[in-house]
């Protein structure tokens, strides 16, 4: 990591320090949202100076616990938060603000992260509950239940839908890995990885083709998953692991975001260290190589995300309050 430009705001505007968990950018890369222990989300507008963020404004919703984790539909036309309330807020951009247009429940206790598919008709979320739930988005610009399913046998942590095809993955406490895909007529689980790590799977990203999945774990594990043949459709394909790289650390590894622009992976975890990793194809199979690490603060990282349009800007979430926006000259 080369040339590195750190700029701090803090997610609770007093400045009490309060954990964020999440921060992630719209499709257009002109807004940060970032959530966390103080119950609110807070939206930020992208300035091309430094700090690169100005605060835009506060949603206080329904959610009446910590809110983990936050997501925009493809149009940006929809913010959805998922808190430990066990509950999903719905948020519809009108005359240029976000408006609460109701609340999804459903989920039996945290609810701990929301995604939309890259069409825009499903959300999926999950929860501590083990399940996954599908919600569609009807005619009336309503989200209804479509499926619910439970494959996990504990806590899952994290859903993440493959950039262009109705893939989801999910990642649990139970160290396994899902994919999922509707068959026509519901949501299906499409493959099982039960031992995908040796401990918790905090995350995961596909890259900009989709031809490859990142995961990382509480084992401190990288791991590069693959398409095992391309002449079969995504949605039906055997994904299975190309290459597995533990980093120098006994600190689980919380967050992974792959740039869809520079190819680069962003990881961060409890050591307090942003790292970054490329993927290298060479004879004897592709392997990952590590382009620096930089102790950044005193605290945890929560979430790392890449800005979709400005290849070198990455949000990062912290878990002592701090948002931290880095310019890398890569």
């Amino acid at each position: 990591m080369r040339n590195s430009e750190s700029n701090c705001l803090w997610h609770s505007k007093d400045g009490v320090s309060t954990r964020v968990w999440c921060a992630k950018w719209n499709h257009r890369g002109n807004l940060l949202a970032s959530c966390g222990d103080d119950k609110t989300v807070k939206l930020w507008k992208y300035i091309v100076e430094p700090p690169y963020l100005e605060f835009s404004s506060s949603l206080s919703g329904s959610h009446t616990r910590t809110i983990r984790n936050v997501a925009f539909s493809p149009s940006d036309k929809f913010l959805a938060s998922a808190g430990f309330d066990a509950a999903i807020i719905i948020y519809e951009l009108s005359n240029n603000e976000f408006v609460e247009m109701g609340k999804l429940e459903g989920h039996e206790n945290e609810v701990k992260c929301c995604a939309f598919s890259p069409s825009g008709e499903f959300l999926a979320s999950c929860s501590r509950d083990k399940s996954v739930w599908f919600w569609q988005l009807d005619e009336d610009g309503d989200f209804q239940v479509a499926s619910i399913l439970q494959p996990h046998t504990q806590d899952v942590k994290f859903v993440v839908w493959h950039p262009a095809e109705e893939l989801l993955v999910s990642c649990s406490y139970d160290c396994s890995v899902k994919f999922y895909r509707y068959d026509g007529e519901d949501w299906i689980t499409q493959q099982k990885i039960d031992t995908a790590h040796e401990s918790t799977v905090w995350a995961a990203d596909f890259s900009a083709d989709g031809e490859s999945l990142v995961t990382v774990g509480g084992d401190c594990v990288v791991k590069v998953w693959r398409r095992q043949r391309r002449d079969v459709a995504i949605t039906s394909s055997i994904w299975h692991c190309v290459l597995s790289y533990k980093a120098d650390t006994r600190w689980p590894l919380y967050s992974v975001s792959w740039s869809r622009i520079s190819g680069i992976i962003a990881v961060g975890g409890g050591d307090r260290q942003l790292r970054l990793f490329k993927v290298d194809e060479c004879d004897g199979g592709p392997t990952l190589v590590e382009y620096g690490t930089k102790r950044l603060f005193a605290s945890e990282i929560n979430c790392v995300s890449w800005n979709p349009i400005e290849a070198n800007l990455l949000a990062i979430a912290m878990d002592d309050g701090q948002i931290r926006v880095i310019n890398i000259e890569l």
